[in-house]
């Protein structure tokens, strides 16, 4: 029997047929199956074009997966992580721009509980973390701690899971963190008396600063004893975070971490916020020649 075969000699792929041995074919079965139950019993609709049955529509994916193919330097559109002379303080990784598929993805898994755009969301965040060699001068060949910035107790009773931590987990347990890469959710956020309490997104960029000051501190312990202090001594951190706005809720994680002598080599995060009148696109340092 001919064996179809690419242009180069080798047999061409077959992904696209079905499973050869049985148990792969009930296997395959039994997902469609619970695929399309899961729809009957709680409908869905595409967070960005509005397709019936899918978080995220196949077209949409794939338009999720372009925007956020190339990740880039974005610290210049965050006033708060550059110097009085123009120098950067934190140097920043961005996956993607904040616009189109990508924002509308991050605010229905933010804000309206659509969990199961993790997945996606994690893959494109992936790409940000392969990228952190490249694009974060000296941090390569070096054991890296990805510390997420922590969801505020309102938060986390609102939606009921930390969107960074998720990501990061999701990545995590699809084994997609490069070798010397680890999580390490060491931040928590210091309690507020509630009339203490301002929401980051309603205020300026000078009361954003102000609002994040002293608002985070380093966890007493984890899960199985280990002092979070003795882990970050030394280390090599990079914080991660959803979106880049103002740097100012980045900025203070790394100034939390470097209290305790780690070195933050910097941040990453899912899309960058750019004000009208900055183009896209990042720094030429982030950028693909």
């Amino acid at each position: 029997m001919d064996v179809p075969r690419t242009a180069s000699g080798r047999p061409a792929a077959r992904h696209r047929d079905k499973p050869r041995h049985w148990w792969a074919r009930t296997l395959s079965w039994w997902g469609a199956a619970w695929h399309d139950f899961h729809y009957l019993v709680m409908p869905a609709e595409c967070v960005a074009c509005g397709r019936d049955d899918a978080a995220l529509c196949p077209d949409c994916a794939v338009a999720l997966r372009r925007q956020a193919r190339d990740p880039f330097r974005a610290e210049e559109a965050a006033d708060a992580l550059m110097s009085v002379f123009g120098q950067t303080t934190l140097p920043v990784v961005a996956v993607g721009d904040y616009r189109d598929i990508l924002s509308a993805a991050i605010l229905a898994f933010k804000n309206h509980g659509r969990t199961e755009l993790a997945t996606e969301l994690g893959r494109a965040l992936g790409r940000g973390v392969e990228a952190l060699p490249r694009l974060l001068p000296g941090t390569g060949g070096r054991e890296l701690m990805l510390v997420p910035v922590p969801s505020t107790g309102s938060g986390w009773r609102r939606r009921g899971y930390d969107p960074v931590a998720l990501l990061l987990h999701t990545l995590a347990r699809e084994r997609r963190l490069p070798p010397g890469m680890s999580v390490a959710p060491l931040l928590a956020i210091r309690p507020r008396l509630p009339w203490h309490r301002r929401k980051q997104k309603a205020l300026g960029r000078a009361a954003r600063r102000a609002n994040v000051r002293n608002s985070m501190r380093i966890r007493r312990r984890l899960h199985r004893g280990a002092r979070p202090a003795a882990l970050l001594a030394g280390a090599d951190v990079v914080v991660v975070d959803d979106v880049l706005t103002t740097g100012s809720t980045v900025g203070e994680a790394a100034r939390t971490l470097a209290g305790t002598g780690a070195t933050v080599c910097g941040a990453l995060v899912l899309a960058a916020a750019r004000s009208p009148g900055q183009g896209g696109g990042g720094t030429t340092l982030g950028r693909r020649a």
